[in-house]
């Protein structure tokens, strides 16, 4: 029912019959994340029938190594991503493939052959890489802005893999690195700034003992993700980030698994991505 309302209310002052055969084969072929679909909505260029395939349960796709989920953007509102740190070049190939019949770009998490697949997928696409994540295809529109903080030059991988992801689902990253606690000065430029760029949540990635992120917490009225990072010296370094901000008395801050670049960007960039456009 309110999906039917939704559509209802898009199409009484937006939609245009003529428009619908046209785009009727690239539907059938290019499946979309919520926001796209909305926007085409909004723009008359697909019909309430139309718009509905978009949201079946039944566009599953099979193979020998894998059952690809082709509508998942449209119930989750990111593109597809494929976490391929165990998976072989040519499983990943394939499982990459079956989702760009349907979907204008995939990301591709933690392989072990990101050069390889850079240079297969190159010659007919846009590949966008860091060290722990490729965006195959070209980024989308984006809408909103989400502030990512770092502590030291070592968590850079991590901040990069958030902000690649971040612009492969359609949000602005506003990056800040290197602005650890030890010169709080440092912090304020970077909190100032994302402020006056109205962002609409804040990432914080930061290994040690983690306080950045309570600190910056402390400091804005906006969700905070934390993202520990394994970085640090002696007895459980590497869990000791994630300790502390789990403990923090920090209300607003919440946190990921350590080295969690990716998925602290999704719940940031879908915290952007649902603000009223």
């Amino acid at each position: 029912m309110i999906f039917d309302s939704l559509l209802r209310k898009v199409f009484s002052c937006s939609f245009h019959k003529k428009s619908a055969p046209l785009l009727h084969q690239q539907l059938k072929q290019n499946k979309m994340t919520f926001d796209e679909l909305f926007d085409d909505i909004k723009k008359g260029k697909i019909d309430r029938h139309q718009a509905r395939k978009h949201f079946s349960l039944d566009w599953l796709e099979t193979a020998q190594n894998y059952i690809a989920d082709v509508n998942r953007g449209a119930r989750i509102n990111i593109p597809e991503i494929v976490y391929a740190e165990y998976k072989s070049f040519e499983q990943t190939v394939e499982m990459a493939q079956a989702l760009l019949k349907h979907h204008p770009r995939v990301l591709i998490s933690r392989s072990l052959h990101n050069q390889e697949l850079t240079q297969f997928f190159r010659e007919t696409l846009t590949v966008h890489e860091s060290e722990n994540l490729l965006v195959l295809g070209d980024f989308p529109s984006a809408h909103g802005v989400v502030l990512v903080i770092s502590a030291g030059a070592a968590d850079h991988p991590i901040v990069a893999e958030a902000e690649l992801t971040l612009k492969g689902i359609g949000v602005q990253p506003l990056v800040f690195e290197d602005r650890g606690i030890s010169h709080p000065t440092r912090v304020l430029e970077a909190i100032k700034e994302g402020i006056k760029q109205d962002v609409a949540a804040v990432i914080v990635v930061a290994g040690m003992e983690g306080a950045l992120a309570p600190f910056v917490a402390s400091m804005v009225g906006l969700p905070v993700i934390g993202v520990p990072t394994s970085i640090g010296y002696g007895f459980r370094a590497k869990e000791a980030a994630l300790t502390s901000m789990l403990a923090s008395c920090a209300p607003n801050l919440t946190v990921v698994n350590i080295d969690g670049g990716l998925r602290g960007a999704v719940v940031a960039g879908l915290i952007a991505k649902n603000q009223i456009r």
